[in-house]
C-alpha cells in the first residue's frame, strides 16, 4: 500500500469525522494524513510513526495488512449516507455545509444538489453566495479531471515513482507542471526508463482506465481522475526527456529552436537527441547555463543563461531552521522536546516554537500566563546547548489591529509571527488599516499566511495586497510563504509582486503540527525558487546570529 492510498484513507476518515461533528478528531486525522503523504519513504511498519496518535498508527497497521480500508473507516461509512459524504468532497463544499444541505434540504446525492440550485439560492440559511459556489463546485466535479495541489501532485507523484523503482524500473522521475512547482494541476507526468516499462506501470499503478496507449506512452485515469502520463524514453535520451517533459511548452519550444540551430535532431516524441548524463549536461551541450525546473516559462530564463546570468537560487541544503512550529501547548500533537529532536535529526540549527496566541479559542491558544511557562520551558533546553530554539508566537492581529498580547510579553520574545485567523467578512479598507497598524507594531518580525487563502476553499481576505507589501517594506518585515497543504501562502506570483514592490524579506514556514510536517519545507523551497529568490532574501537561510541580528533590529 502506498503513502498515497493511506493518505486519502486518512482523509476520507477526516471528512465523515466532520460531518460527525467530531472536529478534534477531524484534526487529528487530517494532519496525520498530511503526515504520511510528505514522508521520503514508503510506510512499511509503525516504526517511523511514532509521533502520529495511537488509534491513527492502528488503523495504519491495519490498513498495511488489508492492503486496503480499516475498521473504524467502515465503521464511519455505515454511518454516513454515501451521497453525503460524496457531497462533502466537492471543490470548495466544506463538511459543515454538505451536512446543512442535508439536514435542511434532504440533499443526499450530486443529482439532488442539482435538483436543489435554486431553494439555495432562495432560502435564507444559504443565499445567492452560497449557490454560486455549489455550481463552481459542480462545474469542477464534472470535468473529466481531478485538479491537484502543488502538495497533492508531489506525494502522489513520489508514491507512484517509489512503486515503480521498487517494481524494477531503473529511472524515473516527476516531471511536468509538478516539478516546475505550479500551483495547482491538472495531471502529473513521469519520464521513465528500463525493461518491460509498460507492463510494469500497468501492473504496479492503480488506475480506472486507460486513456491512451502507445508503444514508448501511456496516460492513465485513477479511480478519483487523476491522470498519470508516463512517457517511456531509451535510458541514454533520459534527462533530454525530462527537460521535454517538464516543460513549459514555450520554454522547450525555444530550446528546440537552439538544438536545431546546433545541429542537432528532434525525436517523434518531441525531446532533442542529445544525450548526457544530467540535465546540466543537457543544457551544457546546447551553449546554456543550467536553468532550473522552476523558472522553465519561457519568460527571459533563456536568454539569461545564454549570458550565464541564472541567479544562484535558494535550495532546501540552504536553509538553517524552521520559524513556524506548533507544539501541543496549543494545536500541535508534540512535546517541544519531541521538537527539538526532530529538529537535530534535520541538522537544523534553529527552530521557533510559534504556539497561538490566547483569543483563537479553536487552536488553543495560549493565555500570558502558559506563554510565560513555555518560554521557561524553551530557556531550560537551549542551556543545553543542542539547538538554539527561539521563543516565539503566532499572535492573533484583532479587530483594531492591536496584537493579542502586551508589549512587555511581546518584548521578551525572540520571533513575533502575527496572522489573522477571522475578519473575512470585512472589506478590503477595514482589513489594510487592520494589518497595517499590525505591521507598525515594533516587536512584529513576520506577516504569517498573508492572504488568509485556502486553496479550493476561500479565496482569502479582501486586501490591497500592494498596500500590505509597502508597510512590510517599510516596517522591515518578513513575510511568510506559509506551505502547509492547504494554505501555500503567499503563492509565487505574490512572491513576485511583493520584490517588485521592495519586500527585501521573506520566511518559509511549515506552519508544522506534528514532527511529519517539518517535510513541507520542500515545497516552500519550491514556491521561493519559482519566484527567482536568492538565499538572501530568505531569513531561514540565515545563521543564528545573522537572524538574531535581523529580529532584534525590530524587538529590541
Amino acid at each position: 500500500m502506498t503513502n498515497w492510498e493511506i493518505y486519502l484513507n486518512l482523509m476520507d476518515v477526516r471528512t465523515m469525522l466532520l460531518l460527525k461533528k467530531e472536529r478534534s478528531l477531524a484534526s487529528l486525522y487530517e494532519k496525520s494524513a498530511y503526515s504520511v503523504a510528505a514522508m521520503d519513504e514508503t510506510v512499511k511498519d509503525k516504526e517511523r510513526l511514532t509521533f502520529l496518535p495511537e488509534q491513527v498508527i492502528f488503523d495504519i497497521e491495519e490498513m498495511l495488512v488489508s492492503g486496503n480500508s480499516f475498521s473504524f473507516k467502515k465503521k464511519l461509512e455505515e454511518e454516513i449516507p454515501k451521497g453525503l459524504r460524496m457531497i462533502a468532497t466537492l471543490p470548495g463544499i466544506k463538511p459543515d455545509s454538505a451536512l446543512k444541505l442535508y439536514n435542511l434540504l434532504g440533499v443526499d446525492s450530486i443529482s439532488d444538489l442539482r435538483r436543489n440550485l435554486n431553494a439555495i439560492r432562495y432560502r435564507n440559511d444559504f443565499g445567492i453566495r452560497f449557490e454560486e459556489q455549489v455550481r463552481r463546485s459542480l462545474l469542477l466535479y464534472e470535468k473529466d479531471y481531478k485538479e491537484l495541489t502543488l502538495f497533492e501532485g508531489f506525494s502522489y507523484g513520489n508514491s507512484v515513482k517509489r512503486l515503480l523503482l521498487e517494481n524494477g524500473l531503473k529511472q524515473v522521475e516527476i516531471a511536468g507542471s509538478v516539478r516546475r512547482g505550479k500551483e495547482t494541476v491538472k495531471n502529473i507526468n513521469f519520464v521513465v526508463s528500463g525493461e518491460r516499462a509498460l507492463e510494469i506501470i500497468k501492473r504496479s499503478v492503480s488506475y480506472k482506465r486507460i486513456e491512451k496507449e502507445k508503444q514508448n506512452f501511456i496516460a492513465l485515469k485513477d479511480s478519483r481522475n487523476i491522470r498519470l502520463m508516463f512517457l517511456i524514453v531509451p535510458e541514454k535520451y533520459f534527462y533530454s526527456a525530462l527537460v521535454y517533459y517538464t516543460g513549459s511548452r514555450l520554454h522547450v519550444s525555444k530550446l528546440r529552436e537552439i538544438a536545431k540551430a546546433k545541429g542537432f535532431s528532434i525525436s517523434k516524441n518531441g525531446y532533442v537527441l542529445v544525450e548526457s548524463k544530467s540535465e546540466e549536461e543537457f543544457y551544457s551541450l546546447l551553449g546554456l547555463q543550467y536553468i532550473p525546473p522552476e523558472v522553465r516559462e519561457g519568460e527571459e530564463e533563456i536568454e539569461l543563461a545564454e549570458r550565464n546570468a541564472i541567479p544562484e537560487l535558494v535550495e532546501q541544503s540552504d536553509i538553517k531552521g524552521d520559524l513556524h512550529i506548533h507544539s501541543n501547548f496549543s494545536d500541535g500533537t508534540n512535546s517541544i522536546f519531541e521538537i527539538v529532536e526532530e529538529s537535530i535529526f534535520r541538522n537544523y540549527e534553529y527552530v521557533a516554537i510559534t504556539d497561538h496566541s490566547g483569543s483563537l479559542k479553536i487552536a488553543n491558544g495560549l493565555s500570558e500566563e502558559r506563554l510565560l511557562k513555555e518560554m521557561e520551558i524553551i530557556d531550560r533546553i537551549n542551556k543545553e546547548g543542542e539547538i538554539n530554539l527561539l521563543k516565539g508566537s503566532e499572535v492573533e492581529i484583532l479587530k483594531d489591529g492591536s496584537l493579542d498580547f502586551t508589549s512587555d510579553v511581546l518584548e521578551r520574545l525572540d520571533v513575533v509571527l502575527v496572522a489573522m485567523h477571522t475578519g473575512f467578512e470585512e472589506s478590503a479598507a477595514s482589513n489594510n488599516v487592520r494589518v497595517e497598524r499590525a505591521l507598525s507594531n515594533k516587536n512584529t518580525n513576520i506577516l504569517a499566511h498573508p492572504t488568509g487563502r485556502l486553496i479550493s476553499m476561500r479565496s482569502g481576505f479582501s486586501l490591497d495586497m500592494n498596500r500590505v507589501f509597502s508597510i512590510a517594506k517599510k516596517n522591515k518585515v518578513a513575510l511568510e510563504v506559509n506551505v502547509f497543504p492547504k494554505r501555500m501562502d503567499l503563492s509565487a506570483s505574490l512572491v513576485k509582486q511583493a520584490r517588485r514592490a521592495g519586500v527585501e524579506f521573506f520566511s518559509i514556514g511549515t506552519d508544522s503540527h506534528n514532527v511529519g510536517h517539518m517535510n513541507f519545507m520542500q515545497y516552500g523551497v519550491k514556491i521561493l525558487r519559482r519566484a527567482w529568490l536568492t538565499p538572501e532574501n530568505v531569513i531561514n537561510t540565515f545563521d543564528f546570529k545573522e537572524l538574531k541580528g535581523f529580529l532584534c533590529t525590530k524587538t529590541h
